[in-house]
């Protein structure tokens, strides 16, 4: 178990470990890093990441769809259990686990339009936790930095996926944009979590009523 100073509770190790299931996304980025590199047939500028479901390891990558979005939800279940007050205690953890099952779509629905519905379920979940983060961090001095932090991570995900549909429209590199834009939010993840496993707690907001719930 962790201990945070103060007078707050010891983080239990069952929490610990869903925490941990944030970084989920080294994981899928490697995998379909991998994955590009063994398809021959594979342009991994152009090619967007569903589009290793349908070659010779598209099972492979569905099954990477599926592991990925399962993490996130235990993260989800994770964020739950940290924040028990404050800003985003319900919501964040609720659109956290929207997003893991907007993943774990792409993993059964391979082609439009169930597809695409889960990447925008998957994408949007993941923008509104950042925003939703940056409000919650604002006041508290335990996160200074990490407002604009996040509210920057979500306007660089939205410019580049801006970018992959124009891309993915005229024919330029759409792969290599929507693989930043996973890139961008896992390394805020990786952060985040890191800093919580450090010692840093959620469990309790800087000047907010202890009934505060959203």
């Amino acid at each position: 178990m962790s201990m945070d100073n103060g007078d707050q509770k010891i983080r239990a190790h069952s929490t610990t470990w869903m925490l941990l299931a944030g970084c989920g996304g080294i994981l899928f980025i490697a995998t379909y890093a991998v994955l590009g590199f063994l398809t021959p047939s594979y342009n991994s500028l152009r090619g967007t990441i569903s589009s290793l479901e349908l070659t010779s390891f598209g099972l492979v990558q569905q099954i990477n769809f599926f592991v990925f979005g399962a993490l996130l939800c235990v993260f989800a279940l994770g964020l739950r259990r940290e924040m028990q007050q404050g800003f985003g205690t319900m919501l964040i953890p609720v659109i956290q686990f929207i997003d893991g099952l907007g993943v774990i779509g792409d993993a059964f629905f391979i082609r439009p339009p169930l597809h695409l519905a889960c990447d925008l379920v998957a994408f949007n979940a993941a923008l509104c936790v950042l925003f939703l983060f940056a409000w919650r961090f604002r006041r508290d001095p335990l996160w200074r930095g990490w407002t604009a932090y996040s509210f920057l991570t979500a306007v660089a995900m939205m410019a580049l996926l801006l970018g992959f549909g124009m891309a993915n429209h005229l024919g330029g590199p759409a792969g290599l944009m929507e693989k930043l834009a996973t890139i961008v939010r896992t390394t805020w993840s990786v952060l985040f979590v890191s800093r919580l496993l450090a010692g840093a707690r959620l469990a309790f907001t800087i000047n907010r009523p202890s009934t505060t719930r959203l």
